[in-house]
């Protein structure tokens, strides 16, 4: 087990960064490393912070009143030590409590070898009484401010809960315009990439995105974007009309989709990071993408782009809590003050759009189930700017999607397409003498925009 001094000092390194991005963190730090050290680093990580909440409340049963409280380096070795002894039985368990103490401090070395032999023969008891647990903030290790936000949108079922505990899938999309389903499976076959069919989205569902990494120079017609977002830009395909803005594109899979989808369009693609602008534009050359053109532009001073387009995309900045499964970290790092620090923001960003392009239908997402950064936003901006939601239900359940409707809006809930949870709304501003119905979930339009994009499918 040569593994766990080096995941304890990434660990800290992690947690003395709190902002920091775990996976970018964890791929540079695992560049030094190969084979089953690798692994089992990549494994014992995600697996940790996976089950953060639930280690802490383990750890603290065997802590007396009198102890005080374990220095971080020594905390974050249980922590990994605990993972390891109830939920991993790839290690025999001697080994992860001799390993665990060679790897503690000198001073730690009795405290730690002390926890974790108490844990030991206690640990069929620690187990039951998780199992038995009626708390599902304890059961999920998920903390209660995004507990409290899947109970309001109705999944938080242990199913649901379940679902968002469990290690992400992933979703390869491909240039729809140069290769049927059928060829694209071949190719993946061909690279030996086990994958599920997803023909209603139009991609396919893979659990090895690793070894799809290791083959990008053979399928250079495939790019990753998960089910989720892939809604996003489905809905922006089926009301477009001829240019469309994706004003926070980057890194670019929802302008990639959308170009492959409907070459007839002009879509302009901005981001207000030029480094990450970069890597769109790479897909778009990768592509050979000729209706996509991209610059860097802040969202609250957009620049003059000619005639305004009929639909503008803002996928917003936010907490990232729909992507827990591929982040495993947020289930205990999001807290109220980062909230709405995010709500504030994305606000300013769809106001100044509406007022900017007052004659265009606004495209707003987020990968959030948080009312704050989702529903909240929408109500305020739609309310001062005459805006109103179109009615996205039917098309987001003819593909496939789980769907909880909101008065401005709907949620993407946990479904067989192993999506992110995403929230999207799609305002149309209200023209004088255009009727509209209110209905129990809000209002919208008496007949929905024409759609060319049902056709080009």
């Amino acid at each position: 087990m040569t593994f766990l001094a080096p995941a304890v000092r990434f660990l800290l390194d992690y947690h003395r960064r709190p902002r920091t991005n775990l996976r970018l963190l964890l791929t540079r730090f695992l560049e030094k490393y190969r084979g089953r050290d690798k692994q089992a680093l990549t494994r014992t990580i995600y697996g940790v912070t996976r089950k953060e909440i639930v280690l802490e409340h383990v750890i603290g049963l065997f802590l007396k009143k009198k102890d005080r409280p374990p220095p971080l380096p020594t905390l974050i070795l249980l922590k990994i030590s605990v993972f390891l002894l109830l939920f991993s039985e790839s290690y025999p368990e001697y080994a992860v409590v001799n390993e665990a103490v060679n790897a503690a401090a000198r001073k730690e070395k009795a405290f730690v070898n002390a926890v974790l032999r108490q844990m030991l023969r206690r640990r069929a008891e620690v187990k039951e009484r998780l199992a038995a647990s009626t708390d599902p903030a304890l059961k999920y290790s998920l903390a209660p401010l995004l507990l409290a936000a899947l109970q309001r949108i109705g999944a938080a079922a242990d199913s649901d809960l379940e679902y968002l505990d469990r290690e992400p899938l992933f979703h390869l999309r491909f240039h729809s315009g140069r290769m049927t389903m059928e060829q694209a499976q071949l190719a993946l076959e061909a690279c030996a990439i086990p994958c599920r069919a997803l023909p209603r989205l139009g991609c396919f569902e893979t659990a090895t995105v690793g070894r799809f990494l290791d083959q990008a120079g053979h399928l250079d017609e495939f790019y990753l974007q998960n089910s989720g977002s892939q809604a996003v830009a489905l809905v922006a395909a089926s009301r477009a009309g001829k240019k469309v803005c994706d004003v926070a594109a980057a890194p670019g899979g929802k302008t990639l989709t959308l170009a492959c989808l409907r070459p007839d369009l002009k879509i302009l693609a901005s981001d207000i990071h030029p480094l990450r602008l970069r890597l769109l534009e790479q897909n778009v050359r990768r592509l050979r993408l000729g209706n996509v053109s991209s610059f860097a532009a802040d969202v609250l001073r957009y620049p003059a782009i000619g005639r305004p387009p009929d639909l503008l995309i803002l996928d917003a900045p936010c907490t990232s809590c729909g992507t827990l499964r591929k982040n495993p970290d947020l289930k205990s790092r999001i807290d109220r003050r980062r909230v709405l620090e995010n709500a504030r923001q994305q606000r300013l960003m769809l106001d100044s759009l509406a007022a900017r392009f007052s004659g265009s239908r606004l495209l707003y997402s987020v990968c959030s189930f948080l009312p704050e950064e989702s529903e909240e936003v929408v109500e305020k901006i739609a309310a001062g700017r005459k805006l109103r939601p179109a009615d996205l239900k039917p098309m987001l359940q003819k593909l496939g999607f789980r769907v909880r409707q909101g008065e401005f809006g709907f949620y993407l809930l946990p479904s067989e397409l192993n999506n992110d949870l995403f929230y999207i709304s799609l305002l149309e501003p209200i023209e004088p003498g255009n009727r509209s119905r209110r209905t129990a979930h809000g209002v919208r339009p008496e007949k929905a925009p024409n759609s060319n994009f049902q056709n080009q499918r």
